[in-house]
């Protein structure tokens, strides 16, 4: 009789134990299932921000927004000559 009694006290402790682990599982379980839906979101928006990000470095958008805002004329090189005629003569440039 008192083996009986044991071994159905060890019965349900058991399934109490794998009943309170169950319970954790399906937490943890949940918890995965939210972050890899966030991840799923952070996915498609840094997807979305490289795209953009590409639109807006492309050097046909750098080159039409320096046109527009930089005001910036085209340069010419100068030959090593002339360069030191003119520091020499203090902007004056013989031809």
């Amino acid at each position: 009789m008192t083996k009986i009694v044991f071994l159905t006290f060890l019965f349900s402790s058991l399934l109490i134990l794998l009943t309170f682990l169950n319970y954790k599982i399906e937490v943890i379980d949940s918890k995965i299932k939210d972050t890899e839906i966030i991840n799923q979101k952070l996915e498609k928006e840094l997807a979305f921000f490289k795209s953009e990000w590409e639109f807006i470095s492309s050097p046909e958008n750098i080159s039409f927004l320096s046109n527009k805002y930089l005001n910036h004329k085209p340069t010419e090189l100068i030959e090593f000559e002339d360069f030191v005629n003119l520091f020499l003569n203090q902007g004056r440039v013989n031809e």
